[in-house]
């Protein structure tokens, strides 16, 4: 008797998982509303110092309103000096690079930014 709930359970629970048909996907939903890249960019600062690893890159920015964070970005070469915009993103605390031998006190890691230039 057990198994025959577990089996109507399972089934109840993977029906709702599911989105309704024609639901667009989150890549659908994106370019169907076609907002402007400054908008999902939502941050503004100046790269201190640019350190290139593995897949990221690791920017100390100078925030826009004060202070400085550390990023990391997918790897790709953005000037020292240079201006970017960037997204929120998921921050680590006291983050090790083995590569650098390095512990970043805080590090937001951002799946893109944008190049302003200098």
């Amino acid at each position: 008797m057990n198994r025959y709930w577990l089996i109507i359970l399972l089934t109840v629970a993977t029906a709702q998982a599911e989105p309704p048909v024609g639901h667009p996907s989150v890549g659908q939903a994106h370019d169907h509303l076609q907002l402007p890249a400054g908008e999902l960019l939502g941050h503004r600062g100046q790269v201190l110092q640019s350190i290139p690893s593995n897949d990221y890159l690791y920017l100390e920015v100078a925030k826009e309103g004060g202070g400085t964070l550390w990023l990391a970005a997918p790897r790709t070469v953005v000037p020292v000096s240079s201006y970017i915009r960037y997204g929120d993103g998921v921050v680590m605390k006291n983050f090790f690079s083995r590569k650098h031998k390095r512990t970043f006190d805080e590090l937001m890691f951002v799946d893109r930014i944008q190049q302003l230039g200098n």
